[in-house]
C-alpha cells in the first residue's frame, strides 16, 4: 500500500508539474518525502570552530563580532521589492499560514543595516529557527490570546529564554529600531534598523556564540547537474487551485558567480536599492518538515531529530538530509552519504516545506 501511495504522489506530482506554463518539458521531478532513509546518519555532529577571517553564515572574507538577527519578513505580493536583504547572509521561506501562504526570516549576521522590511508578524516556528542561530529574533507582533498555547509566541519566546530587548524585539512596541516608510501600502512598510537591534541586544548583554557552517572552494562531484529549479509551496497538499503563487520560485544557475539567481511570481528577485542586480544565492536548499495546525496557526513540531533535504549546491543537485539535536542546535545539513555538507561560499535559501511541495530540476 505504502508503494502505491508513492507512486500516485509521483504521478500526481508529474502531472501538475506537466500542467504548469512556466516549466521546461525536461524538468526531472523529485519526490516528495519527509525522510530519506537511505542516508547513515551520524549519531551526533560536532560543532566546529570559528576560522579566523572567514564567516560563519556565508563562508566569506568577514571581521567582525558575531551578533546574528533575523527579522520576520512579507512575502506577500505586494511586499516585493524587499528592502536590505541584499545583506541578509540566510533567507527562510517558511509556511505561514494554509493554502501555500509563506513568510520570509532573514537572518543578518556579516552586515548589519539601518534598514530593511517589510516586516511582519511571528508565528511559533519562527521562533524555533531563530533559536538554531541563537540570534536576537525580531517581529512585527504575533497572533493574540485565542490563538491558544500551542501558537503562543510569547510562551515560545519564554521556552528559548529569549528576554525581551536582548534576544526577542516587538517591532510594534514603542521603540527606536522600526518605522513605517512611504513608497509601499500598510502592512506591508514596516522598515527595521538592524545595526539598532544588535547594539541593544549587546548592551543589553545577549551573548550570541557562532555555529558555522563547513565552505569549500570546490564544486561538488558526481551528482546531476542542476542548472534551473523549480519549487512550488502548496501548503496541506498538491493539488489544482491550492497554493500561493508568491511561494512558487525558480533559481537559475549561473556557473560566471557560481550562484542561482531566484525569480518569482513579482519577478527576478531584487533588492528595491539595488534593482539591476540579482540577489545571487550560492546554495539552495528544501528541507521538508512536517506540517500541523492549531486553531488555523501553523505548526512545525519536527524541527528536530532528521529528515530529507533536496540541495542544489554549485550547480548540482544532492539528495541530502537535515540533522538537529535540540531546538537550541544548529541545522547540520548532510549529503547523500551522511557526510556534514561543505557549502558553496556565499549567501543561502533555505525553503521549509512538507514532502507535498513539487520541487524539480534539470
Amino acid at each position: 500500500m505504502k508503494t502505491m501511495n508513492k507512486l500516485f504522489a509521483l504521478m500526481l506530482a508529474i502531472s501538475l508539474l506537466a500542467a504548469l506554463p512556466a516549466l521546461a518539458s525536461d524538468m526531472v521531478p523529485l519526490q516528495g518525502q519527509l525522510e530519506r532513509v537511505s542516508i547513515p546518519f551520524q549519531a551526533e555532529y560536532p560543532e566546529h570552530p570559528l576560522i579566523l577571517g572567514e564567516s560563519p553564515t556565508t563562508g566569506l572574507n568577514w571581521e567582525g563580532v558575531y551578533a546574528p538577527v533575523m527579522v520576520v519578513i512579507d512575502n506577500a505580493e505586494g511586499a516585493h521589492p524587499h528592502w536590505g536583504l541584499k545583506d541578509a547572509d540566510i533567507l527562510y521561506q517558511v509556511p505561514n499560514a494554509g493554502k501555500g501562504a509563506t513568510k520570509l526570516l532573514a537572518l543578518f549576521s556579516d552586515t548589519a543595516p539601518q534598514a530593511a522590511g517589510g516586516s511582519r508578524s511571528a508565528r511559533t516556528p519562527f521562533v524555533d529557527v531563530a533559536r538554531a542561530w541563537g540570534a536576537a529574533f525580531a517581529y512585527a507582533g504575533y497572533p493574540g490570546e485565542g490563538a491558544g498555547a500551542k501558537a503562543s509566541v510569547p510562551s515560545k519566546l519564554r521556552d528559548g529564554s529569549m528576554s525581551f530587548r536582548q534576544l526577542s524585539f516587538d517591532l510594534l512596541s514603542n521603540n527606536d529600531f522600526s518605522t513605517r516608510i512611504t513608497g509601499y501600502q500598510s502592512p506591508h512598510n514596516l522598515s527595521v534598523n538592524i545595526a539598532r537591534i544588535r547594539e541593544l541586544a549587546l548592551e543589553n548583554g545577549a551573548a550570541f556564540i557562532p555555529r558555522p557552517f563547513l565552505f569549500t572552494d570546490e564544486r561538488p562531484l558526481g551528482y546531476a547537474p542542476a542548472t534551473l529549479i523549480d519549487v512550488r509551496h502548496f501548503g496541506e497538499e498538491a493539488s489544482a487551485g491550492r497554493g500561493n503563487a508568491a511561494s512558487y520560485a525558480t533559481y537559475t544557475y549561473v556557473p560566471e558567480i557560481n550562484a542561482y539567481h531566484r525569480e518569482n511570481s513579482s519577478g527576478p528577485f531584487i533588492d528595491r536599492d539595488t534593482p539591476g542586480e540579482p540577489i545571487p544565492y550560492a546554495n539552495v536548499i528544501v528541507q521538508r518538515v512536517q506540517f500541523s495546525y492549531s486553531n488555523g496557526y501553523i505548526q512545525l513540531n519536527n524541527l528536530t531529530g532528521t529528515g530529507a533535504a533536496d540541495i542544489f549546491t554549485g550547480g548540482s543537485y544532492i539528495p541530502g538530509g537535515w540533522y538537529r539535536d535540540s531546538l537550541d542546535s544548529r541545522t547540520v545539513y548532510v549529503d547523500d552519504k551522511g557526510l556534514e555538507l561543505h557549502l558553496q561560499r556565499g549567501k543561502t535559501f533555505i525553503i521549509l516545506t512538507n514532502d507535498a511541495s513539487l520541487v524539480s530540476f534539470r
